[in-house]
């Protein structure tokens, strides 16, 4: 059993490092940015830079991953974002760097994780059937080592700030990239790879038609897109703002944004090992209605840290089963030589909006102010959580449908 479920461990460990590079790197490039140019714009400027990036090469990263396996372009991607990395400060120490060209490296960085977090998450149902474990298990574990890495990632890079100057940190944050292409290439097998039309748009244009094609994978996506926007907003503008104009404490944001990571962990690790016993609908339902709208009121009404921090955990809790219980969805209705193509595209148009999200919600809390803003906010998330009830076809997820084959 142990060397079965060998490389799902080498994909979950391998994930949890590439993850925690990338975390590092997000965390010091603001920091080099500061010290570079001293504009807070700025830093907002490479924020957007890498999140688009990332979206660009999600929906672009899935047909190279079918055409050339999983494992194969999850190594690659490792090794390319250790190589931007070392290439920021190696720029730097011989031509000096200036705010523009870390906009790029920004942009580089998002470009280069995309690829292999697609690539990772179809390798999860290949490496799950050989281990012998429920699909449930092996798609929320992997969220899990992700998570687990961006709460590893702020503490580790705070840690090597406060001993090393911006660019040595980055060089020293290659390590962790090399040592998650080095597992995956001692612990997990070469997946098949799938050669795909004649034309590179070709598989693109396939992808997507086979999202289309899959009305509830339509569904999801759309929904997805939206709360994203919506929750980008909170991350970057609302917590922020809240913690600064209302409870007037740095300290505040990081218990805000600690409570939120740590009980989302904590309900991906549950999702992992009651998932396959859990109905679907109920759950998705149970997660959107409680970890939407109720976070906002919250908020908005001002009862205070404690009370905040209260309805935050319930919020993480059931929030950290969303993502792997659809990636299982993904990973029943769609057929393995289109699973890169599909997880790819999804996650992109689901991320699409982040950007605008935290502009917009940035824009209307100077217009409306905060308080408005997050009443408004709240229903809006309220009605993304009804909808699934009161319009058909949701139920859907409870079917757990042969890869490829779609409802009539």
């Amino acid at each position: 059993m142990l060397a079965r479920g060998g490389p799902l461990l080498g994909l979950w460990v391998s994930t949890g490092l590439s993850v925690l590079g990338t975390t590092i790197a997000l965390l010091v490039l603001p920091w080099f940015v500061l010290e570079l140019t001293g504009s807070a714009a700025q830093v907002g400027v490479v924020a957007a830079a890498e999140l688009a990036g990332l979206v660009l090469l999600s929906a672009a990263g899935g047909p190279l991953a079918d055409r050339f396996g999983g494992r194969r372009t999850a190594m690659v991607s490792d090794l390319a974002g250790a190589a931007v990395v070392v290439a920021i400060p190696l720029v730097h120490a011989l031509a000096g760097l200036r705010g523009w060209q870390l906009v790029w490296f920004a942009l580089l960085v998002g470009a280069c994780r995309a690829p292999g977090l697609t690539a990772r998450r179809a390798l999860v149902p290949e490496l799950v059937a050989l281990a012998g474990v429920p699909l449930e298990r092996g798609s929320g574990a992997v969220d899990a080592a992700g998570r687990t890495a961006q709460l590893l990632g702020g503490p580790v890079g705070g840690a090597l700030l406060t001993v090393l100057p911006g660019p040595a940190v980055l060089a020293c944050d290659a390590v962790f990239f090399l040592a998650g292409a080095g597992t995956l290439a001692v612990s997990v097998p070469g997946s098949t790879a799938t050669p795909g039309s004649a034309a590179y748009l070709g598989d693109l244009r396939a992808g997507l038609e086979r999202v289309v094609r899959d009305r509830l994978l339509l569904r999801v996506t759309l929904l997805l897109l939206f709360v994203n926007t919506l929750d980008m907003a909170a991350t970057e503008v609302f917590h922020p703002v809240y913690a600064a104009e209302v409870l007037r404490s740095p300290v505040a944001l990081g218990a805000i944004t600690g409570v939120l990571t740590g009980a989302a962990l904590l309900g991906n690790l549950l999702y992992s090992w009651f998932g396959h016993r859990l109905s679907r609908f109920p759950l998705f339902v149970l997660t959107l209605l409680a970890s939407g709208a109720p976070r906002y009121v919250a908020l908005a009404a001002r009862p205070g840290l404690p009370a905040v921090l209260a309805v935050l955990a319930v919020a993480g809790l059931l929030s950290g089963a969303l993502n792997p219980l659809l990636a299982v969805v993904v990973y029943e209705r769609v057929e393995p030589a289109m699973r890169s193509r599909v997880v790819g595209l999804t996650t992109a148009v689901s991320m699409g909006g982040t950007p605008l999200g935290a502009l917009l919600g940035g824009a209307l809390v100077d217009g409306v102010g905060l308080v408005a803003t997050l009443w408004a906010v709240a229903v809006l998330y309220l009605v993304a959580a009804v909808a699934p009830v009161v319009f058909g076809g949701w139920r859907e997820l409870d079917r757990a449908n042969v890869a490829g084959s779609l409802p009539d």
